[in-house]
């Protein structure tokens, strides 16, 4: 959690300097609280007329969760998808990494049966500020 979930998680914050401190994040840091699950708890101690800024992002967000939701359940009602789900551990890994090298992560996780909202979240935050280099193959 950074400072600015830190100070709105303290029950005697005020909202004017959270208001400051979270005018003075930068987008990947705002991200990050909402990746984490903490930006609602930053929303409700922000005054009312601060508040849409983070709103606003937070739906921006939420859309682009949504749209890898409805990808990832297009690519599980593929027959051929299914198939190879039905396979081995093996079978199903080389048919993710040739067809959909990108979202291999939650693929797997929706293999095992584990996929949850954070590891979404999680996703999108990663596809936005991702560190390594993508390269053309």
């Amino acid at each position: 959690m950074n400072r600015v979930g830190k100070h709105a998680a303290s029950s005697s914050g005020d909202d004017i300097e959270l208001m400051n401190m979270v005018f003075e994040l930068p987008e990947k840091d705002k991200m990050i609280m909402w990746s984490e699950g903490y930006i609602d708890l930053v929303i409700d101690k922000l005054p009312i007329y601060a508040r849409d800024t983070l709103e606003n992002r937070m739906e921006k967000w939420e859309d682009t969760k949504a749209y890898f939701e409805k990808l990832l359940k297009e690519i599980t009602k593929q027959e051929e998808f299914k198939i190879k789900m039905e396979g081995g551990r093996k079978e199903f890994a080389l048919f993710v990494m040739e067809h959909y090298p990108e979202y291999q992560s939650l693929l797997f996780l929706i293999y095992d049966d584990n996929l949850k909202e954070d590891d979404l979240r999680k996703f999108v935050f990663r596809r936005r500020f991702s560190s390594r280099k993508k390269y053309l193959h």
